[in-house]
């Protein structure tokens, strides 16, 4: 999914992601350094009472967030298939070190 792309409503999108991490929103709007409050007024429906509009720049927090939280999972229980924006790294060891040749020293 781009980073970009917004989905039908910021209140599917939001409840998705607390769903998806196992988070009420209490635990939800503290990992977003929010409010409880500001985070009930991004869950209202446009056209309510209160309803706050997310920057772009939290759409794209939210998405990071739940990469990483894939990232973990998919970690975790390594028979999970690992979600299509989950790229491993491979670990680097020590023997994978090539050593520097230390010519210039002669």
């Amino acid at each position: 999914m781009s980073l970009h792309r917004k989905p039908k409503t910021q209140q599917a999108f939001l409840l998705e992601a607390m769903q998806r991490m196992g988070m009420d929103a209490e635990q939800f709007a503290r990992r977003l350094g929010a409010s409880r409050r500001r985070l009930d007024d991004w869950l209202r429906a446009p056209g309510e009472a209160g309803y706050v509009e997310l920057d772009p720049v939290i759409w794209t927090f939210v998405r990071e967030i739940l990469e990483r939280f894939d990232e973990r999972e998919a970690a975790r229980n390594p028979l999970l298939p690992s979600p299509p924006a989950a790229t491993p790294l491979a670990p680097l060891h020590a023997s994978t070190v090539t050593p520097v040749a230390a010519t210039w020293l002669t």
